[in-house]
């Protein structure tokens, strides 16, 4: 299930839900209105690991192959 980031457009509160579908139907947690507007949701990865380094470095994946389908260069 995805998470949403919402703004209400009645108390300006800016919140987070996890919504089954991105249609799914969302209320303000503060005020209860469903005048609601999607905000951007920003997203960020910080990785202790050298650049370059392949995810099965990271320990990351706990079979101990690549998580990320091959795209790393770490043979499986």
């Amino acid at each position: 299930m995805p998470i949403f980031r919402y703004q209400c457009q009645e108390c300006n509160s800016e919140f987070e839900l996890l919504l089954p579908r991105y249609d799914s139907p969302a209320e303000c947690p503060k005020c209860g209105s469903v005048k609601l507007e999607k905000a951007l949701n920003r997203v960020g990865v910080i990785s202790s690991a050298p650049a370059g380094a392949s995810c099965a470095m990271r320990n990351e994946c706990p079979s101990g192959g690549c998580c990320c389908a091959g795209s790393c260069g770490h043979k499986h």
